[in-house]
């Protein structure tokens, strides 16, 4: 749906036909991360027009997961979301899972200054921000190129690949440290771990 919707924006936006919008959509994304860098850049679209625009979907289709609320409440440290979208829209995602209560700090696109996930320099705002310590902390993506910047910067990355069933072939990349098929898995994995840890000390 955010796609259809983003496609329809630029398409009324700019008054070019939806497949000329589509072409732009994705182009835009491959080159720079979102769709919307490249319209403020090329276009001077209003960034908070386009996002009211966009996350304007219907969120009744995601059920509360309460295994995965339990699981993060499990986990010790700060647990902080780092989104190409904006705070509403993960709040209303958060929310609707049911798992927002054990979410410490959104840190989203305008907190960024519109500078998007892949780019390094989003990465040290949010590094400087929040004052977080990298070689301390999980960063966990579902998009692989965004764990690059971050493996660089000495977070321990992990990689939820919802494909991993069927690319076991395909080769790890090195910025990558470990690879799920689903978030609850490696939490659960992080748990088990700090519990035996903990245990030894």
């Amino acid at each position: 749906m955010i796609d259809f919707n983003m496609k329809d924006f630029i398409s009324k936006k700019l008054e070019i036909p939806i497949e000329q919008a589509l072409k732009i959509q994705k182009n835009f994304y491959k080159k720079y991360g979102t769709t919307l860098f490249g319209l403020m850049k090329y276009y001077d679209i209003d960034p908070d027009e386009f996002l009211d625009y966009v996350h304007n979907i219907d969120f009744s289709k995601l059920k509360k997961n309460d295994e995965l609320n339990q699981y993060l409440k499990l986990l010790p440290g700060k647990k902080i979301v780092f989104t190409n979208g904006d705070e509403n829209y993960a709040s209303k995602v958060l929310c609707s899972l049911g798992i927002i209560d054990n979410i410490d700090e959104i840190y989203d696109i305008k907190k960024g200054n519109y500078i998007p996930k892949p780019k390094i320099e989003t990465y040290r705002n949010l590094i400087n921000s929040l004052n977080i310590i990298p070689r301390k902390t999980v960063f966990f993506e579902d998009i692989e190129k965004n764990l690059k910047p971050a493996h660089y910067l000495g977070f321990t990355t992990v990689h939820i690949d919802f494909d991993l069933d069927n690319c076991r072939s395909k080769k790890q990349k090195k910025y990558v440290d470990f690879k799920f098929k689903c978030i609850k898995s490696a939490l659960k994995m992080i748990i088990k771990f700090t519990k035996v840890n903990n245990e030894k000390c």
